[in-house]
């Protein structure tokens, strides 16, 4: 049964904003759809508050509505909040205890408003869909209001030698001492992509090139900050830069001096000085940051789930998952063997179940999850409730209540206890991996849209070049076919013009992209992935935008 109405132009959107009470709009784009993870979760609102009659839904088509523009480009699911013609809220992601909570909140409120307990409060529509990134929601008095408080982030680099010295915790209390928070710190070899689209403003200053080496010498640190304000960039932090000799001024401003004076580069906290840059250098050097509703970021966590569950329970413990507004970023699914376990536990090692978990482990397939929400870590541990059964029972709401089996003694699910832990624990599983890829000819005039495509989707590009294949390169590259019907086709195919070669960085890398990428046959992948790369850009299944490497 259809039950949101669907808007595909100005003038439908217009007719819905006549209409009285609350509208739950799902903002989607022509070529993938409506959500249909939430679909469920909308239809039971709708008959939770059926009797009050003030509850409508709308799916709305972004790419012919002019305010909607904002959210085109975007896979990223959003849902806005109507009332009585005024956009109040919005929620970006499936976060269905964030929907519940503001739709169950604004009826609410149409009942004390059709009580006369209290009057419909103004709000600015216009400005909550044009600062969609960059504002919180305020709760009061169960009303939604925008811009009480802004948060601005930046990416700050501190560099090899600071590093090297030991001043990287000096250096950070001195940027929270000055009332900035450090969302994220990682160390990192950069690549020279990173260090010449990060100081590309300073590209043509004398002997750049030597300190794009020096930066790539040794491991730098990567820091998101954030301040909150009311308005602005995160400015220049004179306070917090150090000279090379004692007694030497400070700089003015944060910027990069003549190169010929390494060594007064070398002790600043690098940072960008407007929205723009910093927006783009989050994205690049922190593809995986998202700021969320209350201006927290998404954190990760790891999840397992034993093989026991996972073969009798897997559709419940997914969907339970996602109903609690986890999203999926990573997945894998693995038989352990027992060295694998032994070093996973390895602080269990010594405990009497021990044997019990070993066995459990390794008796067949298990799924790990790297699930992403607000606050993920601590949130995923009060599900799962205590490891120990007995006690987890105590709690029959807790997961590993909920999802025990009568005839085995442990918990079936696994969550990391701290951040730090789970940054381990997603390592363990889904290491950083390099993986090769290629863009062939007939997709090479896309190449700027499916490269932003691949740094969208988490990956760093650490090698790139374009070039023309000979028919020797194409024949050695594609030898495991040789010999098959199609072989010589293929060859005069991939030599017909250039293509882009990349060695591409992740997490999980390999299996990433054949995410990203789709099905060989565009066809299957339109219907099954249409999100992907080949369903997007590839014409056949010869011509079929790019390669992907199976390990």
């Amino acid at each position: 049964i259809l039950f949101q109405t669907v808007i595909t132009d100005q003038e439908q959107w217009d007719e819905m904003l006549q209409i009285k009470g609350i509208v739950v709009i799902d903002v989607y784009q022509a070529w993938c759809g409506p959500c249909k993870a939430i679909q469920n979760l909308l239809r039971k609102l709708r008959i939770d508050f059926s009797e009050d009659n003030v509850l409508h839904f709308a799916a709305a088509e972004a790419d012919n509505i002019e305010i909607l523009k904002p959210f085109r480009r975007s896979c990223e699911p959003v849902f806005l909040f109507s009332v009585h013609g005024k956009i109040i809220a919005m929620v970006k992601g499936v976060n269905a205890p964030l929907i519940t909570k503001i739709v169950t909140d604004l009826v609410q409120e149409e009942r004390e408003i059709a009580a006369g307990e209290k009057e419909r409060a103004q709000v600015l529509t216009n400005q909550i869909l044009m600062h969609k990134r960059i504002f919180l929601f305020h709760l009061h008095s169960h009303h939604f209001f925008p811009f009480s408080e802004v948060i601005t982030y930046s990416v700050g680099i501190i560099k090899p030698d600071d590093v090297l010295a030991g001043r990287v915790e000096e250096i950070k209390r001195k940027i929270r001492d000055a009332g900035f928070g450090i969302e994220a710190d990682e160390e990192r070899m950069l690549t020279e992509e990173q260090i010449r689209v990060f100081y590309s403003q300073n590209k043509d200053e004398p002997d750049f090139n030597a300190f794009v080496q020096f930066m790539m010498s040794r491991p730098c640190h990567v820091l998101i900050i954030s301040k909150k304000e009311a308005t602005g960039a995160i400015p220049h932090w004179i306070e917090l830069h150090r000279t090379s000799e004692p007694g030497e001024p400070e700089p003015e401003q944060v910027k990069l001096p003549p190169l010929k004076e390494t060594e007064s580069l070398v002790n600043l906290c690098d940072v960008q000085d407007s929205i723009e840059d910093a927006s783009r250098q989050l994205a690049f050097f922190f593809p995986n940051f998202h700021i969320e509703e209350g201006g927290h970021h998404a954190e990760r966590t790891l999840a397992i789930i034993r093989p026991t569950l996972l073969k009798e329970r897997r559709n419940s413990i997914i969907q339970k998952i996602q109903d609690d507004g986890f999203q999926i970023a990573m997945q894998k699914e693995i038989v352990l063997s027992e060295d694998q376990v032994r070093t996973f536990y390895k602080e269990h090692v010594d405990q009497d179940y021990f044997p019990v978990l070993l066995e459990q482990m390794t008796s067949g397939p298990t799924l790990v999850l790297a699930l992403t929400r607000e606050n993920a870590v601590a949130h995923w541990r009060s599900l799962l409730g205590p490891k120990i059964l007995e006690d987890a029972r105590e709690d029959p709401d807790s997961w590993r209540a909920l999802f025990a089996f009568e005839h085995i003694p442990i918990n079936q699910l696994h969550g990391s206890s701290t951040p730090s832990d789970a940054q381990k624990e997603l390592q363990f599983f889904f290491p950083e991996e390099h993986t090769f890829a290629l863009i062939k000819p007939d997709a090479a005039t896309h190449k700027d849209e499916i490269m932003k495509k691949v740094k969208e989707a988490g990956f760093s590009i650490t090698k790139v070049k374009e070039q023309s294949l000979t028919r020797e390169m194409a024949a050695h590259f594609y030898k495991d076919h040789e010999g098959k019907p199609f072989f010589d086709d293929l060859v005069n195919f991939m030599t017909q013009g250039p293509s882009v070669i990349m060695v591409l960085s992740k997490e999980n890398a390999v299996e990433e992209w054949k995410k990203l990428i789709g099905p060989p046959d565009p066809e299957e992948a339109k219907k099954t992935c249409p999100k992907s790369i080949r369903a997007q850009f590839a014409h056949d299944i010869l011509a079929n935008a790019v390669h992907g490497s199976s390990n």
